[in-house]
């Protein structure tokens, strides 16, 4: 991610020396904290920069992004010259989803000579997160000039190929993919061509006539059953003439995606839709309720923030509720889930205030609130789960309420 002999030599190892990183990170965790801290302390600016630099990357190491970016932000600001601690720095800042901080990051790196593989697989991430498929694209094709053979980026380049309708590349890359993965018994390369390939099957097969007005049709009516959807919006959003309508259009195959079961396909969709159209708040809503059925929880309450910050919405409120529940923010859950409830009467908002009681000991109310649910027309398998929790095996045959 980030002249040019010392960025190559230093930025695409992992750093094996020094206070603040463990011989073995990968297995340890994050280092010990006392030994770091004092030499930290004791260092000059351009020392303190490349040991939290060390132990950023230790952290990041460990799965403990937010540590890691706290530190990293600390070496950048004590050396901005440091390429490693930036290229980190956008690394940590993809994984947290914050891309045009992460893009912002390897722009600076590339200014200062820096030309590797991991430079640009990065800013491909970046960019396509941010809606620009084309330099996304050109990025993966600057990685694949320097590493040719590589299977992970051939799959990488033909995930981003299907946004961009360019089905015959991404066959060709699929397909070298696969030779590649066979050669070097790669199973994660060969498991991930297979998946790509289905997909592009769904995409580019068998779609209608008329593709924007079945796709849209399909969202008004709410009905994702028929044959051949996936294929159908797929055309509608390379024929849309904007990035919103794009959006719009995603929005609705993300639907289709799940009626595939496929989850991940269509929360790759939400979080395009939002790319290309980021001031849409119902875009950022969607997407918060693909991360919290995730169990992204974190995720999915800044992507309510967003919509919040937009616009004030029942449903951004309750699926806030749920994802601060989830990550055990309790009265800010019922703070929000009474809001949501008095702007309008809803089933989230419901199942969550029963979770709240349930968790407080109070199995009456949590029945009250799960019964009003019920009758709000959740009937789904969750909701039944809860209510069988609690003895109620026949919602039906419940006396109403008193």
């Amino acid at each position: 991610m980030i002249v040019m002999a010392l960025a190559l030599s230093l930025q695409d190892a992992a750093p094996d020396k020094g206070p603040c990183v463990l011989p073995e990170a990968t297995q340890q965790g994050t280092p010990e904290a006392g030994a770091c801290d004092a030499a930290i302390a004791a260092g000059d600016r351009t020392t303190k920069a490349r040991l939290l630099y060390y132990r950023g990357y230790a952290r990041n190491e460990g799965r403990d992004s937010l540590a890691a970016l706290v530190d990293l932000d600390s070496a950048v600001a004590l050396d901005p010259d440091n390429v490693s601690a930036r290229q980190e720095r956008a690394y940590t800042n993809n994984e947290l989803g914050n891309y045009a901080a992460a893009l912002a990051d390897l722009e600076a790196c590339a200014l200062l000579g820096v030309a590797t593989e991991r430079l640009f697989q990065e800013r491909a991430l970046s960019r396509m997160k941010l809606g620009d498929i084309a330099g996304a694209i050109a990025d993966r094709d600057r990685v694949l000039a320097l590493a040719p053979e590589d299977g992970v980026a051939l799959n990488a380049r033909a995930e981003d190929l299907l946004f961009a309708g360019r089905f015959a590349d991404a066959r060709a890359d699929i397909a070298h993919a696969e030779a590649r993965a066979t050669a070097t018994d790669d199973k994660a390369v060969r498991d991930t061509a297979a998946r790509l390939r289905k997909r592009l099957a769904l995409m580019s097969e068998g779609a209608e006539a008329n593709p924007g007005q079945i796709c849209k049709e399909a969202d008004k009516k709410g009905d994702f059953s028929r044959k051949n959807l996936v294929a159908t919006c797929t055309a509608a959003y390379l024929a849309a003439p904007t990035n919103p309508a794009r959006a719009e259009i995603l929005t609705a195959r993300s639907v289709a995606w799940l009626v595939s079961d496929d989850d991940a396909e269509s929360t790759f969709d939400r979080q395009m839709a939002v790319a290309l159209d980021p001031g849409s708040a119902d875009w950022h809503a969607n997407l918060g309720f693909a991360y919290v059925r995730a169990s992204h929880s974190w995720a999915g309450e800044r992507e309510f923030d967003r919509s919040l910050a937009i616009k004030q919405s029942w449903a951004a409120l309750g699926g806030r509720a749920w994802a601060r529940f989830n990550l055990r923010k309790i009265d800010d859950a019922s703070a929000d889930a009474k809001k949501s409830f008095e702007l309008q009467p809803n089933e989230i908002a419901l199942t969550v205030l029963g979770d709240i009681a349930q968790d407080r000991g109070d199995a009456k109310a949590a029945k009250l609130y799960w019964m009003g649910a019920w009758h709000l027309g959740d009937h789904g398998d969750d909701l039944l789960a809860r209510l069988k929790s609690i003895g109620v095996t026949y919602p039906g045959h419940e006396p109403a309420a008193k």
